[in-house]
């Protein structure tokens, strides 16, 4: 067991971020109907023929092609039943009542929903709309017309994108795609295909996904917790030597866009099965085909682009307490708390024109209260750090705020698990005084590759308070953050 000394200075350990200049967003947007289909820093339209290769590609790979088929197969074509339909509409068309089965996770109606809209043949039941007007994508799960005086719509699921921004699901939702992602932006369209480039990045499915979503997903949809198991939201690239000299015409513009878009991990379904729009007059099987030969071998897994604006190194979610109140889930599991909460900023009752801060930034910070029978926690585990090799330095650092604390009696535990299968504990302790938010760093260096890590933090103090804020735990090999919230 190593032990980590905490030293509670004003000082910050300082990292290195990946470093993913070479990634370059693609001026040429895709278009609908005289809409942009997101703007062009979206991870839809991001040029990752230059990404890092994920170090777990291998064993991703190996293990979609353990658990099914092991060839790419365009689900779209010449046969009207494969592929997903879409259509556009205006502001002329009337927006429809709605209901949905998980209406928790979806954008409420109405939609304008015309009442011929087409519908994907099978269970899934798309229907996808654009309002050319709005430039708002309007996309529906598990979709029956009910008709009636208002034209109703019943559906299992329903989201709503606006095509001029970045906005995401909220942590945890799902969309009409099990991955919470938009379907329209992801689908082979033969306008592209035929004219050349698609310049974006193209939707597609394996048959077992892992219990987990990276960026842009936010939705997983499986009980797999083996990290060799995709998460949704993976995205994959067709590898710069695979030989495309024998491809031609849709296919050669698809494998193209393979190469210099990739594609995201959006479903489950049958392996390396590629999205395409229903467009039977369009498409040619004759050149479709050709795909069928590329292996699933050809692909590799690229260390995705870190979510905007936040930090790519830094593995704890919501870090900075803020939960709702912020726009952001609460990603921490409480233990026993007793008289621990989060705690915002307020208006002191008794001085209605004083304002009490809590927080070091933002509304929020967390308190540990002390207490005769205090023995509580505060845990989360840090997922997607896979990869993480021997040698990395590990920086551990926040803000805390003591009251009256008795002394070794808040501890921070860091529990590793190596690739190996060894576990190692890391832990600190944090000593009683009294302090304003008073900056902490420390550093640990990984003797071998990480396989996953779970941080607690124990609070056993009869008496005195702790604040926390503002905390970071980064890798100076930090692969890309995951966004699951806990459970």
């Amino acid at each position: 067991m190593r032990k980590l000394g905490l030293c509670l200075l004003a000082l910050i350990g300082f990292w290195s971020a990946p470093n993913f200049s070479p990634i370059q967003a693609q001026p040429m947007l895709p278009t609908i109907g005289g809409c942009e289909v997101f703007p062009a820093d979206n991870p839809w339209n991001t040029d990752i023929s230059a990404a890092p290769v994920h170090p777990n590609s291998a064993n991703y790979i190996a293990n979609i092609n353990a658990n099914g088929g092991d060839f790419v197969h365009p689900d779209f074509g010449e046969n009207p039943d494969y592929g997903i339909p879409w259509t556009t509409v205006t502001n002329s068309q009337a927006l429809v009542p709605v209901s949905f089965l998980y209406e928790d996770e979806s954008d409420p109606g109405p939609y304008p929903i015309p009442p011929n809209a087409p519908v994907e043949g099978g269970s899934d039941r798309h229907v996808l709309v654009v309002n050319t007007d709005t430039c708002r994508l309007y996309e529906m799960f598990a979709s029956e017309f009910v008709g009636g005086p208002q034209n109703a719509w019943t559906a299992g699921s329903g989201a709503v994108f606006d095509l001029s921004s970045n906005a995401l699901r909220p942590d945890g939702w799902t969309s009409a795609d099990a991955a919470g992602l938009p379907i329209l932006p992801g689908l082979a369209r033969c306008d592209e295909a035929m004219d050349g480039p698609i310049n974006h990045a193209l939707r597609f499915t394996v048959s077992r996904t892992q219990r987990a979503y990276i960026y842009p997903a936010t939705h997983f949809a499986s009980s797999y917790t083996d990290p060799n198991y995709p998460p949704m939201g993976l995205r994959f690239r067709l590898k710069a030597s695979y030989n495309t000299a024998n491809l031609t015409g849709q296919a050669l513009v698809i494998a193209q866009a393979l190469k210099k878009y990739g594609m995201i991990l959006a479903d489950n379904g049958s392996n390396w099965f590629i999205s395409g729009e229903t467009n039977p007059n369009c498409w040619n099987d004759d050149q479709l085909n050709q795909l069928k030969a590329i292996p699933g071998t050809a692909f590799e897994v690229i260390v995705s682009p870190p979510p905007p604006n936040e930090d790519p190194g830094n593995f704890l979610g919501n870090a900075g307490f803020e939960g709702a109140d912020g726009g952001r889930t609460m990603q921490w599991v409480e233990q026993n708390k007793s008289g621990d909460r989060r705690m915002c900023n307020y208006i002191n009752p008794l001085q209605p024109l004083t304002n009490v801060i809590v927080a070091r930034t933002g509304q929020c910070a967390y308190r540990f209260q002390g207490s005769a029978t205090e023995g509580s926690g505060l845990q989360q585990r840090i997922r997607g750090v896979t990869g993480i090799p021997a040698g990395s330095t590990l920086t551990i650092s926040g803000y805390a705020r003591a009251e009256n604390l008795t002394n070794d009696r808040a501890r921070l535990r860091i529990k590793i698990t190596y690739n190996d299968q060894a576990r190692e504990n890391v832990n600190f302790t944090f000593n009683g005084g009294t302090y304003p938010y008073t900056a902490f760093s420390t550093t640990f260096v990984t003797p071998k590759p990480i396989l996953k890590i779970f941080w607690q933090l124990n609070f056993t103090a009869p008496n005195g308070q702790l604040y926390l804020d503002d905390l970071s735990f980064t890798s100076s090999a930090a692969p890309p953050r995951n966004l699951i919230p806990m459970p």
